[in-house]
């Protein structure tokens, strides 16, 4: 009789298992039915990046803090397009190139949730219910394979589409999405990478008397097979409606422009403007630059100096504003404490107009704390042991400047003067990219 009753009570277990595993009726359909609404949305919404990014060689070493970047990023087509904060138009530029240098990863605001949840290429299988964020939660397993995949990474000159897979999880009340996981998997071994992880928390944000579900927070990790180990933590904060720009929606993907017709519809047309190719803008800091506080993304401005000519045509007067934001800020400690920091004007404020502007600096200063660069890494030093040092200039930042600042002095003085060669403005600034070269 107890051995009976033994054999009644594994069954009990068993059959219980069994519906906790057993998938809700419906429950998928109509939770990817509701995504597509949410993610139809976003268009209409920008919000404010900011991204933490960390690095080590090993695991077994803590994680040393790179800088903090900060832009804007919007859902425009198929495409994420991002700008520096207060900036008045988007940039088709991918966002690698605006930042420089460092591991930067895109797809957070949609484009991840897009391809798994409205594209028929992905396999998914469900887990069951347990508890996510405090919440009841159902779990859902995904794979897409690599020949349907649109995730590519990259590491160094070196690139690959490559495919993936991960988890999500679903309030079953709501339908809301809670937590997306992102594997990437079989990754060739000529990309550099053992492996490549994104995480993604969502929750719904009150704008203007709508909730918006949106992820709020992130996480990137990467790994290289060698020596080498990221963390990019992302939040989204201050989103809010387009003002003065309307959604674009197409109902028949075959008649829809490309990404890039769709980007530019969005971008604000600028008159055609003629300025001589190379020619010489000077401009001063409009205010301290902290480098104590400073981000990468933050807004500066500065003012010409002297007019730009084109024979005796004066086409930017004395005093014009120009617009720029931060693109690199990095602290050295050997053999002197120093700051790097990366400056691209991005905007020339002429009349009632602003206008695209690519300007590569060339010279800057003089000024108390900034150093003098040269073609050797020698620290010199005077009797009093004071700070001259020159300074290895290791790449050529076209469309940018990089200064390299004495640390004990911590901010970058108003009227810091500025000398630049002009790449392009307006129309013409649209066709040259900025960076590394």
């Amino acid at each position: 009789m107890f051995r009976l009753a033994v054999v009644v009570a594994m069954a009990l277990c068993a059959s219980s298992k069994m519906r906790a595993f057993e998938e809700p009726p419906g429950l998928l359909d109509r939770f990817r039915a509701r995504m597509r609404v949410e993610l139809d949305r976003l268009p209409d919404y920008v919000c404010t990046q900011t991204t933490e990014r960390f690095s080590r060689s090993t695991s077994e070493e803590r994680w040393q803090k790179v800088d903090t970047l900060r832009f804007e990023v919007a859902l425009v087509g198929n495409q994420e397009l991002y700008a520096s904060p207060g900036a008045h138009q988007f940039q088709t530029r991918p966002l690698a190139e605006m930042v420089g240098r460092g591991t930067i990863s895109t797809g957070q605001l949609a484009l991840f949730a897009k391809h798994v949840f409205l594209t028929s290429n992905v396999h998914f299988t469900y887990r069951g219910e347990n508890e996510q964020a405090g919440r009841p939660a159902e779990q859902y397993d995904y794979d897409v394979a690599p020949d349907g995949s649109s995730y590519r990474l990259r590491f160094g000159a070196a690139e690959s589409r490559v495919g993936f897979q991960g988890a999500f999880w679903i309030d079953p009340a709501t339908l809301d999405l809670i937590r997306l996981e992102v594997q990437a998997y079989d990754l060739p071994e000529t990309l550099g990478l053992a492996e490549a992880n994104t995480t993604l928390n969502y929750a719904r944000v009150a704008i203007d008397n709508t909730e918006i579900l949106l992820p709020v927070a992130a996480s990137h990790s990467m790994a290289a097979l060698k020596d080498f180990e990221s963390l990019n933590r992302m939040e989204l904060s201050g989103c809010r409606h387009y003002r003065t720009e309307a959604a674009i929606h197409y109902d028949d993907e075959n008649t829809a422009p490309s990404d890039e017709e769709v980007a530019r519809n969005r971008i604000a047309n600028v008159p055609e403007f003629m300025v001589p190719s190379g020619s010489s803008l000077d401009l001063a800091l409009s205010s301290n630059v902290d480098l104590t506080t400073a981000r990468i993304g933050d807004r500066f401005t500065a003012r010409t100096v002297r007019p730009v000519k084109d024979g005796e045509r004066i086409v930017v007067p004395e005093g014009v504003t120009v617009l720029g934001h931060v693109v690199r800020l990095e602290k050295q400690s050997m053999p002197l404490p120093i700051y790097e920091i990366g400056l691209q004007f991005d905007v020339l404020q002429l009349g009632d107009r602003e206008l695209p502007l690519v300007v590569t600096m060339e010279d800057a200063g003089p000024a108390a704390g900034l150093l003098r660069q040269a073609k050797h890494l020698d620290p010199k030093f005077t009797k009093q042991r004071s700070a001259r040092m020159d300074i290895l200039v290791r790449e050529v930042q076209h469309g940018q400047g990089v200064l390299h600042w004495d640390a004990r002095r911590s901010s970058i003085p108003r009227g810091l003067r500025m000398e630049c060669r002009i790449e392009g403005i307006g129309e013409a600034a649209s066709n040259v990219a900025a960076g590394p070269r």
